[in-house]
C-alpha cells in the first residue's frame, strides 16, 4: 500500500525550480532591482537632457518619435525589473529580445557612427550580462 503523499512536502515547479536547487536566486533578484533603479536614472537623464537624441540603428528620430525612442528605456527597464523580481518566463524572453535589439542597434551604430568608448562598453557589458542570464535561464519559471 502506498503512503499518502503530502502536497506540502513535494515542492511544485513554481516554488523550487531545478536550477536553484532550493536556494533563492539572489543574483536574478539583484538584476531585477538594478532594472527598477534604472527607471529613475533613465527618467532623470531624459528630463535633464531633453535635447539628447538616442541613436537607434545609426540614426536619430526627430520630434515625438525621438521622444518615444528615449522613453521606451525606463518603461522597459521597469517591466524587466518586475519580470526578474517575480522570475517570470516572459521576463527572460523580453530581456533576450531587448538585448538582441540593443546589440543590433549598437553594432549598426558602431558601423555607421564609428568607434565610441561608451558604445564599446555597452556592447561588451551587454554581451557578458546576456550570456550570464542565458546561463541562469532555468530560474525563470
Amino acid at each position: 500500500m502506498n503512503a499518502p503523499t503530502d502536497s506540502l512536502s513535494t515542492p511544485s515547479r513554481r516554488e523550487v525550480p531545478p536550477a536553484t536547487e532550493g536556494r533563492p536566486p539572489y543574483d536574478i533578484y539583484a538584476i531585477g532591482v538594478i532594472f527598477v533603479l534604472n527607471v529613475a536614472m533613465d527618467t532623470w537623464l531624459i528630463v535633464q537632457n531633453p535635447q539628447y537624441a538616442l541613436p537607434l540603428f545609426g540614426t536619430t528620430l526627430p520630434g515625438i518619435w525621438g521622444w518615444l525612442a528615449k522613453i521606451q528605456s525606463p518603461i522597459l527597464h521597469g517591466v524587466l525589473g518586475y519580470g526578474f523580481l517575480r522570475r517570470r518566463r516572459w521576463g527572460y524572453w523580453l530581456y533576450m529580445a531587448y538585448a538582441a535589439f540593443g546589440l543590433s542597434s549598437a553594432f549598426v551604430n558602431f558601423a555607421t557612427l564609428g568607434f565610441g568608448r561608451i558604445r564599446m562598453i555597452f556592447i561588451v557589458s551587454l554581451t557578458m550580462i546576456t550570456a550570464y542570464i542565458y546561463a541562469r535561464r532555468r530560474v525563470f519559471v
